[in-house]
């Protein structure tokens, strides 16, 4: 009886074993074709790589079948080669999503993406596509048809049981939504813009969340957005323009306003980048495209945000002419970027120093950042960023805070907690930015970082100025901008060529007498501006009438006149919303804070008083 026993547990273990290894193998060999089908490991490395990994398990094949003779050491060894089996499953994912993420990155600079979500309520129980068995789904089909129809034909696929509710409006279906008549709504992420700027929904941002979205890719031409590339991007610097559009939703659809502008100057050969921020009110001469329509007198001066709404071309021309550089590229981002990369990153570290510290955020009345370390949300990180209400030097603090969050993520994306936020950050990157770099360029690039593995340095300089009131081209009235710095425009081309040219920026001296970093007395705060406008009680807690503080009429003159997206603070608030052109000032006493945007709509209440 006993040999029987010993007999059937070998038994056992060679089936076990050998399950392990026919595992082994097959990953083994998947692992090594998807290498070579992604073609992004420069061949010497590939081979490399697939050469360590078939002596490696061939060592634990041989251990595991030959050396491992006792119970401990068969223990043991099968504990091995679980864990191998585990390494190369792990392997296989991070390929496949490398590879899907790769296509879509690419896909992005021939392609135009429009994207569909499932959206719930944050309180909801639901949490991920398969909760949504049963479910109630409301849409819009006569505003939505074909999008709405490729979501629902993607739940179909992955044999979702559901039903629908359609309404005949988007009203309709957001008061069905917010009375839990329905479960879940499919929204075209093109009207989320529209959601945020009517004082009904202006919470939707925070008060829901997207548990599954379907990208639908259609290929655009590239005459509206060409680059202006290097010979070699692995080789030259090159500038890129990074341009944060003041928009929820997906970035192709339609112009919005450039709410942030940072250029990236990337040195290969030295390992340097160097970030250069530019006020979003800054006071320039527009360069506006040579259509009909969207042309403009030469010597039209704007604030520099509203060059977005004429494309991200408009943009890039206008800062070149202002700062005397060339632009290869530009990246536009929004604020669902933003959210969606921090989050897929489980958060991100701030260091807040003295007066960069925020009370309460004026984007969504939320707690801020005291003094310290924080780890923050996607929504934090945005509310931080978009910050300028809360500081004494106003719009010159937010392209500093900006910096800040764009350090922070990509020392998060280095960091070993990536391995484990892979998956979550590739699908967030898939749809993050719009781009005119090219497939080739982005695999050339990617290639040289897997190769190289270069210690990026990264430097940065931040143009700061005095706010004034000046007369805008677009908005066809006066509003409160930041004027130009010629002395930091000047010290930032020198910058920018210096990296160029392979030196550190920091070898350029700046003479402005402008500091990098913030006075300690430069948070005011925005509790007591808050509190007059109705939004928070004096208790710090949101006010449940804010929405009936103003009365506002819209401007119908411009297409951009009702885009409140980008400082959309939740609240009715005169932040981009105050029109001086017709509030009667005789004192000609304006608000010299550059915190409002006076483009977009007048006000029938007299704002309060900052």
């Amino acid at each position: 009886m006993p040999k029987k026993n010993v007999k059937n547990g070998k038994k056992s273990n060679r089936v076990i074993s050998k399950f392990l290894t026919i595992f082994m193998i097959a990953a083994l060999a998947l692992l090594i074709f998807q290498i070579i089908n992604l073609n992004l490991l420069p061949m010497k490395l590939m081979i490399l790589v697939s050469l360590v990994l078939v002596i490696l398990t061939l060592i634990i094949i041989l251990m595991l079948h030959f050396k491992a003779r006792k119970f401990f050491s068969r223990l043991l060894m099968g504990l091995v080669a679980l864990c191998m089996c585990a390494g190369l499953a792990f392997g296989n994912y991070f390929i496949f999503k490398t590879d899907n993420t790769f296509e879509m990155v690419t896909s992005l600079a021939d392609s135009k993406a429009t994207s569909t979500s499932i959206v719930v309520l944050k309180a909801s129980s639901i949490e991920k596509e398969k909760d949504l068995a049963g479910a109630k789904i409301g849409t819009i089909l006569d505003m939505d048809k074909e999008a709405t129809n490729r979501m629902l034909k993607d739940l179909d696929s992955d044999k979702i049981k559901y039903t629908t509710k359609d309404y005949s409006s988007l009203d309709d279906m957001m008061e069905a939504f917010y009375n839990s008549d329905v479960d879940a709504i499919c929204l075209n992420e093109k009207y989320r813009d529209i959601l945020h700027e009517g004082g009904a929904y202006f919470n939707f941002q925070t008060d829901s969340r997207v548990v599954h979205q379907n990208v639908y890719y259609t290929k655009v031409t590239k005459t509206d957005n060409p680059s202006d590339p290097v010979n070699n991007i692995t080789k030259d610097t090159f500038t890129v323009l990074v341009s944060g559009n003041d928009s929820y939703g997906t970035l192709q659809d339609s112009n919005t306003r450039s709410d942030a502008n940072l250029l990236l100057t990337v040195n290969p050969k030295t390992g340097t980048i160097l970030m250069t921020s530019i006020p979003r009110d800054y006071y320039v001469e527009l360069v506006c495209p040579d259509n009909e329509e969207q042309a403009c007198p030469e010597g039209s001066y704007d604030k520099l945000t509203h060059s977005g709404l004429m494309g991200v071309k408009s943009t890039e021309k206008t800062i070149e002419k202002a700062l005397g550089i060339t632009i290869n590229y530009n990246i536009r981002i929004n604020f669902s970027s933003v959210v969606s990369l921090v989050d897929a990153l489980d958060g991100i570290d701030l260091d807040i120093k003295k007066g960069e510290e925020v009370d309460i955020f004026y984007t969504n009345s939320q707690p801020g950042l005291s003094v310290g370390k924080h780890h923050v949300d996607g929504e934090t990180a945005l509310a931080f960023a978009r910050e300028r209400h809360a500081y004494a030097d106003g719009d010159n603090q937010r392209v500093r805070n900006q910096q800040k969050v764009f350090k922070a993520m990509f020392k998060r994306i280095v960091s070993p907690k990536m391995i484990t936020n892979y998956g979550k950050f590739m699908d967030a990157l898939a749809v993050a930015f719009d781009t005119n770099l090219s497939g080739d360029e982005i695999s050339k690039f990617v290639k040289y970082e897997l190769n190289r593995m270069p210690k990026w340095k990264i430097e940065s300089y931040a143009i700061v100025a005095d706010s004034d009131t000046k007369f805008c081209y677009q908005a066809q009235s006066y509003a409160s901008v930041v004027i130009q710095n010629d002395i930091m425009n000047e010290v930032a081309r020198k910058k920018i060529q210096a990296v160029i040219d392979g030196k550190s920026s920091e070898t350029v001296e700046d003479p402005s007498g402008f500091s990098q970093t913030p006075n300690e007395n430069n948070a005011i705060g925005n509790t007591a501006e808050l509190e007059a406008m109705g939004i928070i009680n004096n208790s710090g807690s949101s006010s449940n009438n804010s929405s009936n503080d103003y009365d506002y009429n819209y401007d119908n003159n411009y297409d951009y006149s009702y885009d409140n997206s980008n400082d959309y603070d939740y609240s009715n608030n005169y932040d981009s919303s105050y029109d001086d052109s017709n509030y009667n000032n005789p004192d000609n006493n304006y608000y010299e804070d550059d915190s409002y945007d006076d483009t977009e709509y007048s006000m029938v209440a007299e704002p309060p008083n900052p």
